[in-house]
């Protein structure tokens, strides 16, 4: 799966195969709500979750993003 597609635009968190604006906005909502589902990475680049949400997760969140996934 794709780690970017978070949001088919509804707002529920349901993912729809692709890629935009609306997977960006539900993302920094739910990490800027500290949500454990924006989860993404450790670190280490490599989407190992370590249960916290910190800066490592924006930053992986933004590279797969910008790449499509």
């Amino acid at each position: 799966s794709c780690v970017a597609d978070y949001d088919d635009g509804s707002g529920t968190g349901s993912p729809d195969g692709g890629v935009g604006i609306e997977d960006l906005l539900f993302y920094l909502d739910i990490y800027e709500a500290g949500v454990t589902c924006a989860d993404v990475d450790d670190g280490t680049g490599t989407n190992t979750l370590d249960g916290g949400v910190g800066i490592e997760d924006l930053l992986y969140y933004l590279d797969r993003y910008e790449g499509g996934c």
